[in-house]
């Protein structure tokens, strides 16, 4: 009886083992993860190119952040000193450059005074490149730039410029303009301008790159961990800070 019982007991234990073993998994049902293309072009100028280029701090961030790992980020520009986007129209390698890629989105980013002396042609030009961009089914979004430091005033007929072609292209405007403002009225301490009174400085290239991290890919700056050499770690926290204030209050 007890050897009987042995070998039932055997039997159960080699019944048991089988049961736990899984069946090993066939290649053709490992998950291979493909990361999503996203690729968004500046087209502007060297209010675009200044510090290395917003679209090189803006690709910073996106590295940085760790949520955005299941996406291949492509941020790239064609960017030239002085350039309208009459200019760009009429150059061939941008027409060509817009016309290379499977863009997702494409930023105009018109020359700083056109919108105020000649807005019909900032219009004329900005509804060509839009076509241009409908032709690789990419959206245009506009990148509002700033008044010069001694002309503060200017930034209410730029801004009321780059609505109106905004709302007439049915294009989204990044109010970056409208940010700088803010940011000086608030928060004077940090310098956005170089000597010059006009071009950015390294904080503020960073300032243009956080208001496109959070209009482009409604990301919160604040959340964000890419600091850039040479802008201190108090002016990190507060362009972070102003640029999440202002456009997730919808002013």
């Amino acid at each position: 009886m007890k050897f009987i019982r042995y070998i039932v007991v055997a039997c159960l234990l080699v019944i048991a083992v089988s049961g736990c073993k899984k069946d090993p998994v066939s290649p053709d049902k490992i998950e291979i993860v493909v990361k999503k293309d996203y690729k968004v072009l500046f087209v502007g100028n060297s209010y675009t190119y200044y510090n290395d280029g917003v679209d090189f701090h803006l690709q910073k961030m996106l590295r940085a952040d760790k949520s955005s790992d299941s996406i291949n980020y492509v941020i790239q520009k064609i960017a030239v000193g002085s350039y309208t986007l009459e200019a760009h129209f009429g150059d061939p390698l941008t027409i060509n450059k817009i016309g290379s890629d499977k863009w997702n989105t494409v930023v105009l980013q018109e020359q700083s005074t056109r919108p105020i002396n000649n807005p019909d042609l900032f219009l004329l030009y900005a509804q060509k490149l839009d076509a241009e961009i409908k032709k690789v089914k990419a959206r245009t979004v506009l990148y509002m730039t700033w008044a010069p430091k001694d002309s503060p005033s200017d930034i209410n007929a730029l801004a009321a410029s780059y609505l109106s072609v905004g709302l007439q292209l049915n294009a989204k405007v990044v109010p970056v303009g409208r940010i700088w403002e803010y940011f000086i009225a608030n928060y004077p301490q940090v310098n956005l301008y170089i000597s010059d009174n006009k071009h950015p400085t390294l904080p503020g290239t960073y300032t243009i790159a956080c208001a496109f991290y959070y209009s482009l890919f409604n990301k919160n700056p604040k959340d964000n961990t890419y600091n850039p050499a040479g802008v201190s770690a108090a002016d990190v926290l507060t362009i972070r800070k102003v640029v999440y204030d202002y456009l997730s209050t919808g002013k």
